[in-house]
């Protein structure tokens, strides 16, 4: 088996890139003096980044999708196990993938 050294080189380079993204970010949230809204802000990070990553497929989907996501929805709003949420989910999509089968 050979690597392509251009390949090798390129997935070192994003790696190192995503390192340095990421240790900026932890190194400037360390120097900020902290405060309500910067701990508010935190807290809430990683949902906001969830719908912003979630929300450009589920809309584009179709039909089925947009049912599976009010599927995991509902079941969140009911305070169903997070795993439960998602299976219902993903059952709702698979099963009307198969009844409208267009989708």
């Amino acid at each position: 088996m050979s690597v392509d050294s251009l390949a090798l080189l390129a997935i070192l380079g994003m790696g190192l890139a995503t390192y340095l993204v990421r240790a900026s970010g932890f190194f400037l949230v360390q120097r900020l003096p902290r405060s309500r809204f910067l701990d508010a802000f935190l807290h809430h990070l990683p949902g906001a980044m969830f719908v912003a990553l979630v929300t450009p497929p589920v809309l584009g989907g179709g039909p089925p999708t947009w049912a599976g996501a009010l599927a995991v929805i509902s079941c969140a709003a009911l305070r169903a196990p997070l795993l439960v949420s998602l299976l219902a989910g993903a059952a709702t999509v698979a099963l009307l993938r198969q009844v409208l089968a267009g989708y």
